[in-house]
């Protein structure tokens, strides 16, 4: 990530950003002016930095609209072909759909702090569980009372606490493809590639992956011709368009900060 997209992301947030280089220093208006120049002249480019670092939905509307301009008027499929490209806007800017968002919510579930923390503390209670359990056949029935209702009581917290890990692995799912158990590194202890996305860093969907995907997502089987003479080239069309929209506005957006700070 260059540093004119951390500050436009900054930009975004709570705090204002600022690039400083001696005593001169870019405030947030400056930051604003340079992408709304952008914005007016780089219009595809800019959508597409905007979506990819701030899940712009404007700009993915703009983007599709735009993007459905490539469908060929004689189109046989033409409701496949704008849901191809929205799975090109959504591999372009690396958003988990279901099924990446399933394998990713077993990947938090199991190698995240806050499943270690959550076991640790599941792994506890039963152990406490287990050993009042055994101590149920004590001869009051006072303390048998207590010991019922104490088990019951970690039954509980258990429930909640595998429940409370459950939305909090969806909840990060949705937010990023990269995979937790190896922090996008895609290798484990140094040298061992990741099992959880196979050495890639992420699960997302892969552009090989895209009419597996759609036989997944229980659409209509999709014939032979029409996914190579409509979908396939369109896919590709699209996606390649906005990598290299995005890279070439995020370099000049770079470029022009640059400019406003050394001319401030």
């Amino acid at each position: 990530m260059s540093r004119a997209i951390e500050l436009m992301i900054r930009m975004h947030s709570e705090k204002t950003p600022s690039m400083q280089r001696g005593r001169a220093t870019l405030t947030g208006d400056v930051i604003l002016g340079v992408l709304g120049k952008l914005q007016h002249e780089h219009p595809v480019g800019s959508d597409a930095m905007m979506w990819r670092w701030l899940n712009d939905m404007y700009a993915f509307e703009r983007l599709q609209k735009k993007m459905e301009e490539l469908i060929p008027e004689d189109a046989k499929r033409k409701d496949l072909c704008k849901h191809m490209i929205t799975l090109a806007l959504m591999v372009f800017a690396e958003k988990p759909l279901e099924p990446q968002q399933r394998k990713l919510t077993s990947l938090w579930k199991n190698h995240s702090e806050q499943a270690r923390r959550s076991k640790r503390l599941m792994r506890t209670w039963q152990v406490q569980i287990n050993v009042m359990e055994k101590q149920l056949d004590g001869d009051s029935a006072f303390k048998t009372a207590q010991l019922v209702a104490a088990i019951a009581k970690r039954k509980q917290w258990i429930v909640d606490e595998r429940q409370r890990l459950e939305e909090y692995a969806k909840a990060q799912a949705k937010k990023s493809c990269q995979c937790p158990k190896c922090g996008g590194t895609g290798v484990t202890r140094v040298v061992d590639t990741c099992s959880g996305c196979g050495g890639s860093g992420g699960v997302t969907l892969k552009a090989d992956g895209v009419r597996k995907h759609l036989r997944q997502a229980g659409i209509s089987q999709v014939s032979d011709s029409v996914w190579s003479r409509e979908l396939e080239g369109l896919f590709e069309r699209v996606l390649m368009g906005l990598c290299r929209e995005g890279d070439e506005v995020s370099m000049i957006f770079g470029v022009m900060l640059c400019l406003e700070c050394s001319q401030s």
